[in-house]
């Protein structure tokens, strides 16, 4: 009888563990994408991306957490949806949240392409230049608009001072 209910009780640990963690991360994935959503409202894009950079990159990324993550944030966002044109925006920067918690010095950005009936946009994130989360090669088709942190260019000279002749100083 005690090896059976042993049995019973440990099974019922991890499952109860799981369904615990999914549902408090169902609860973070709301609670993020509802707060940017309420300040998207009132404040400038640079403004909330800085809120939602952390000083100091804190954890220690995790591939199955976050695989969690984008699960649900895609669902939410299909659930209750953003924008009837796409959800880019608000999921690339719920994921921006998420990822800078986890250790990932991921980037934000925004572009625009022209299409037949004017403009589109989209946002994505990358790790180290290249696409992160981001399914399909969709990002590619667009001219980057911002980025957060905005990137420096790689292996560009520095800009030198230099002094006309009428004794001013400008850049090269």
């Amino acid at each position: 009888m005690i090896d059976g209910m042993c049995r019973t009780t440990c099974y019922r640990e991890p499952t109860m563990k799981r369904v615990v963690r999914k549902y408090w991360m169902l609860l973070q994935v709301a609670a993020i994408v509802t707060w940017i959503r309420l300040r998207l409202r009132g404040e400038s894009l640079p403004v909330v991306l800085k809120q939602l950079d952390p000083a100091v990159l804190s954890g220690s990324p995790d591939s199955a957490r976050f695989e969690d993550l984008v699960y649900y944030v895609d669902r939410w966002l299909q659930l209750f949806p953003y924008n009837a044109k796409g959800n880019c925006f608000p999921r690339s920067l719920a994921l921006y949240w998420f990822a800078k918690r986890s250790g990932c010095p991921v980037s934000f950005h925004c572009g625009v392409r022209k299409d037949g009936t004017g403009l589109d946009g989209h946002a994505w994130l990358t790790l180290d230049r290249q696409p992160f989360h981001e399914p399909g090669q969709h990002w590619q088709r667009f001219t980057v608009t911002y980025s957060f942190p905005s990137e420096q260019p790689v292996n560009r000279e520095p800009v030198l001072p230099v002094r006309p002749r009428n004794g001013t100083t400008a850049a090269i």
